[in-house]
């Protein structure tokens, strides 16, 4: 692949994709579980195949992870909470050791349907930074108006940051329908994306952060979101529910939350 020569919305070969998911599922540096390189290899080959209809909750549920027949994945919600796991693991590694691959495979929060673009371009780190700073730009001179999600859960404490994760995804789609432009703060490696938003901060157009968070408290995790004017630092809405942990997280408890915050966040803006 060396003396490639890409034109403009060139996509890898369905061989190339394949070719960097072997490297990527036999990389020491990739740290997931041995299912979620199944999950991952179940994916990218069911989409170069022709078959990205099949990737549903239900047929990874049953295919991966050996559910049977009577598999629900509104009950059992194994497949969400892998796919996020799967999505961080893939960032962490393309932020780290996989920094030099030049093809890179994603997996976009709200579908299990990956996408393949290659590093060098607009599918790439440095591309989608691009395409970043210039959505920044469009909001901080007012021609859109924007939320900043912020995750403040503790990294550290994988359980709180999955929860963290869910919380977040489960916001996107909602402040999405309601038509607010949506960016989530990145983690410390991507740091020219870390710079623009940060420079959005500095001087913000219509712009407002969602502060998330989730904290233990003994038996209980805290589920707390606070959403500001960005343009003088007024809280305009905050909220918080405090849900008894079990081993797995309830999703129509945190969906709950969140769409009562994004319904709260679009009444403010509506009588702002």
């Amino acid at each position: 692949m060396d003396g490639k020569v890409l034109t403009e919305g060139e996509e890898p070969s369905p061989g190339e994709v394949l070719s960097a998911l072997e490297a990527l599922v036999a990389s020491g540096s990739f740290r997931i579980s041995e299912r979620n390189r199944r999950f991952l290899s179940f994916v990218v080959n069911q989409t170069i195949g022709g078959r990205s209809d099949r990737i549903k909750a239900y047929s990874i549920g049953v295919d991966v992870f050996g559910r049977d027949d009577s598999f629900d994945p509104t009950v059992d919600p194994i497949v969400r909470i892998e796919a996020t796991r799967l999505r961080s693991a893939l960032n962490a590694y393309y932020d780290g050791a996989g920094s030099g691959d030049r093809i890179r495979i994603t997996i976009p929060r709200g579908s299990y349907v990956p996408t393949f673009g290659w590093a060098a371009g607009l599918a790439g780190r440095e591309g989608r930074d691009c395409l970043l700073e210039g959505m920044v730009a469009e909001i901080a001179d007012g021609s859109l108006a924007a939320v900043v999600i912020h995750d403040h859960s503790d990294q550290a404490d994988p359980e709180v940051a999955l929860r963290g994760e869910l919380f977040t995804d489960a916001l996107l789609p909602l402040l999405r329908k309601a038509r607010f432009k949506t960016l989530v703060v990145p983690s410390v490696e991507r740091s020219a994306a870390t710079g623009s938003i940060n420079a959005l901060f500095a001087h913000p157009g219509e712009t407002y952060s969602l502060d998330i968070a989730v904290r233990p408290l003994a038996e209980r995790r805290r589920y707390s979101w606070r959403f500001s004017d960005l343009r003088n630092g007024e809280v305009l809405a905050s909220d918080f529910r405090d849900f008894v942990a079990k081993a797995t997280p309830c999703f129509e408890l945190i969906d709950d939350l969140a769409e009562t915050a994004a319904q709260s966040i679009s009444a403010v803006i509506a009588s702002h």
